[in-house]
């Protein structure tokens, strides 16, 4: 019973992660996505039963990051300048190049 119990309340964290991490895509909410990232994280640590202080260390550095990839990747249309160049288009209008 306890291991049907630490896989619902992992399975119950991943999800609240993914849907934490989701953004209307107009602004980068890096704060709140570590933030639902270390929950996540400690919550995972104390019930697999490692430390829940690594875990919230963790969860924020792969909130933040995967909040910020989903953010970025939406964002991001690719364009060509015609002279094999390509630079994307933030949100103030600002072109920059692609690497």
């Amino acid at each position: 019973m306890n291991s049907l119990l630490r896989t619902a309340a992992l399975g119950a964290v991943c999800t609240a992660l993914t849907v934490g991490c989701a953004s209307d895509g107009r602004q980068h909410n890096d704060g709140r996505n570590a933030a639902v990232g270390a929950v996540g994280g400690a919550v995972i640590g104390a019930v697999t039963g490692g430390s829940a202080v690594t875990g919230a260390v963790v969860g924020a550095v792969a909130g933040a990051l995967i909040g910020r990839l989903v953010i970025d990747g939406r964002e991001r249309e690719v364009y060509s300048d015609g002279r094999g160049g390509r630079y994307w288009v933030d949100e103030n209008g600002r072109q920059h190049a692609v690497r």
